[in-house]
């Protein structure tokens, strides 16, 4: 092999690490998803013997596929899915508008920020079981319990993100007699985008633990009843598979939230 040989394949081996384009990233992903595969099936079949903590990967997929013969995987999905396309939207327009209120009210923010920080500092799930007892099994509780637990990462991205524009470009903007619904619009906001897809990122992680705490307490559907029940089953390959579908549903979220924030924010450094 000569040495120009081996710096092109460097050079190809650095650019598929980190090179752009999406050919490049779905192949780290795939690659980032084979070797978890192949490390949760060897360390299954060859470390960790007992069936009850931990199955190999094959039959986690074995479980599932009874799951979606039999129709369970399609409805319990569905259930949880639905709660979410309900409650994130809701929570995230809330997270904004309560940001956004925040950032430009020096007044309202001393007054209701330190209400915020109790809110978000108290473990929300406690209160699932008063809040089903209150709203009953449907699917109000839930989208209240998710709403609760995600909407705060969306209110402090978006109160941090704009009260961290440059000054420098508050000034001029100042300076060209710019009002502040302007300044809001072309500096601020602008400026706070990145911040504000990145709360929504760490929101809708909260969001899916929130559907699942939700189910645990009173649901007869959902992805949250399905793993409580296969527990107390012991059906262990049919609780890991759909914890793993879970982690699926979070990875393709952040992935699209990501693409978004690529598209709103170009300028942003990634």
């Amino acid at each position: 092999m000569t040495a120009g040989t081996a710096t092109r394949r460097r050079k190809r081996f650095s650019e598929w690490i980190g090179g752009p384009g999406r050919i490049m990233a779905f192949a780290r992903i795939a690659f980032s998803l084979l070797v978890f595969v192949l490390l949760w099936e060897a360390i299954a079949r060859l470390f960790v013997h007992n069936r009850l903590i931990l199955v190999p990967f094959s039959e986690v997929m074995q479980a599932l596929w009874k799951e979606a013969l039999n129709g369970a995987l399609w409805t319990h999905s569905w259930v949880t899915v639905q709660e979410l396309l309900v409650a994130f939207p809701v929570a995230v327009f809330l997270g904004m508008v309560t940001g956004i209120i925040l950032a430009i009210s020096t007044i309202l923010r001393q007054t209701f920020e330190p209400i915020i920080t109790a809110f978000n500092s108290i473990p929300l799930v406690a209160l699932a079981p008063l809040l089903v007892a209150a709203f009953g099994f449907g699917i109000t509780s839930k989208v209240i319990i998710i709403i609760l637990i995600s909407v705060f990462p969306v209110i402090a991205s978006t109160d941090s993100g704009l009260r961290s524009a440059d000054p420098a470009l508050l000034e001029m903007a100042r300076s060209f007699t710019a009002s502040r619904r302007q300044i809001l619009r072309t500096v601020t906001l602008p400026h706070a985008l990145p911040h504000v897809i990145s709360g929504i990122r760490v929101a809708f992680a909260k969001a899916l633990v929130g559907a699942i705490v939700a189910e645990f307490f009173g649901s007869m559907a959902g992805m949250g009843f399905a793993i409580l029940e296969a527990s107390q089953n012991y059906q262990t390959a049919r609780l890991l598979g759909y914890v793993m579908l879970l982690g699926a549903l979070g990875l393709f979220a952040s992935i699209g939230l990501e693409k978004i924030e690529q598209r709103l924010a170009p300028w942003k450094e990634s």
